[in-house]
């Protein structure tokens, strides 16, 4: 780690346990806490002349994924807000900051916990917000259904991390409880893709590490289902085969669209956010669902916007974090090293198997949370 100013990185440490814990309850509050950590990183980066960030695991994939998507920008132009590609671009800097904040395991298990304790309270706004009836399915004050669902289950995934290293019943059981908001706040988001990635994260950790969180995970959805009956009609409703197209949403017909289109494209895409551009919505006799804004697909999505290169950058992304990953998960001996990088690990899994469903990473606060939490990988 590079020289600091231990006054400045305490002021930034502080900012990122606030920022860690209010991320799905105010977007605004979240990225001015956001710009003034980039602030005091830069101040210090240029003062002390440090480097030690140009030997981060991501340094060349996220740089590389910048610096293309750029290019993308002057060749291909964009579609809709300016202001969302400037996100897209400044984001991932979030990965580069965050270890130069959190320096040791212990402060990255409090910006952790305070990530949990958010995500708790999120999913308490969301169930209550369900029962009064203000919404037909768990939200947030600050954005839809779906959003809230990926935050819980990337939050679930990490609860699932701890749990398997806790040694203490005392431990197990204070996560046991703490698990059940994420999970009921999760189940009343009614939003497949994080159900499908939070099951393939517990079937996965129960098989090959404690066979009691299977048993863990059931008893939960089913006192879930016991309480809210009505719900589990919904779910069910959800998962009803019976209707291809409702089941799907329009997924399949996505899919054909963007693999048609992806014959014709320029070798730089189409440009960022490019879907309004490239499908006519309103004149899509296939698709019934008129305000459907996206691919619903992080793979065809950045096939279509950067064209190859930009499918290839976001694969090697993933790549490269998963191997170094895997490596540390293997060496540590340390148990809380060992904790975390197992969280990454499914982390990364729930990210892949939701961006076959949705454009994940595009989404603002489930991106900046992922940049959050690979750079804690570092530490």
């Amino acid at each position: 780690m590079g020289r600091t100013s231990p006054y400045l990185n305490n002021i930034a440490y502080y900012l990122l346990l606030v920022y860690s814990f209010v991320l799905m309850l105010s977007i605004p509050l979240a990225e001015w806490l956001a710009v003034l950590m980039l602030i005091i990183w830069v101040a210090q980066t240029l003062a002390y002349r440090r480097r030690e960030w140009l030997t981060y695991p991501l340094f060349l994939p996220i740089i590389t994924m910048i610096l293309y998507n750029i290019l993308v920008l002057l060749v291909s132009g964009h579609d809709g807000r300016f202001g969302r590609v400037i996100e897209q671009l400044t984001l991932p800097l979030i990965y580069f900051i965050v270890p130069s904040i959190v320096v040791n395991s212990e402060r990255r298990m409090r910006v952790i916990w305070l990530f949990i304790a958010g995500a708790c309270l999120a999913a308490g706004i969301g169930v209550i917000r369900y029962l009064i009836g203000d919404v037909g399915r768990a939200t947030s004050f600050t954005s839809e259904c779906t959003t809230l669902a990926y935050f819980l289950a990337f939050a679930f995934v990490m609860t699932l991390a701890i749990y398997a290293y806790s040694t203490k019943t005392s431990e197990k059981i204070f996560l046991g409880l703490v698990t059940f908001p994420l999970v009921l706040g999760l189940i009343l988001t009614m939003t497949r893709a994080a159900y499908l990635a939070a099951a393939l994260s517990l079937a996965i950790l129960g098989f090959l590490k404690e066979r009691k969180l299977l048993l863990v995970g059931t008893a939960i959805v089913v006192v879930a289902c016991l309480v809210f009956p009505s719900t589990r009609d919904k779910v069910a409703q959800r998962f009803d085969i019976s209707n291809a197209q409702s089941f799907f949403s329009h997924r399949e017909v996505l899919l054909d669209l963007g693999l048609d289109r992806a014959r014709d494209m320029p070798f730089f895409g189409y440009g960022l956010n490019s879907f309004p551009e490239v499908v006519n919505v309103a004149a899509e006799e296939r698709i019934r669902a008129k305000d459907i804004m996206e691919w619903h697909n992080m793979y065809l999505k950045a096939l279509l916007d950067g064209g190859p290169l930009g499918l290839v950058i976001l694969i090697w992304l993933f790549a490269a974090q998963t191997r170094v990953t895997l490596t540390r998960f293997r060496k540590t001996k340390d148990r809380d090293q060992k904790t975390f990088q197992l969280g990454i690990l499914l982390l990364l899994l729930s990210l892949a198997v939701i961006g076959l469903f949705d454009t994940v990473l595009t989404i603002r606060i489930v991106a900046m949370l992922t940049w959050l939490l690979l750079g804690l990988s570092i530490i």
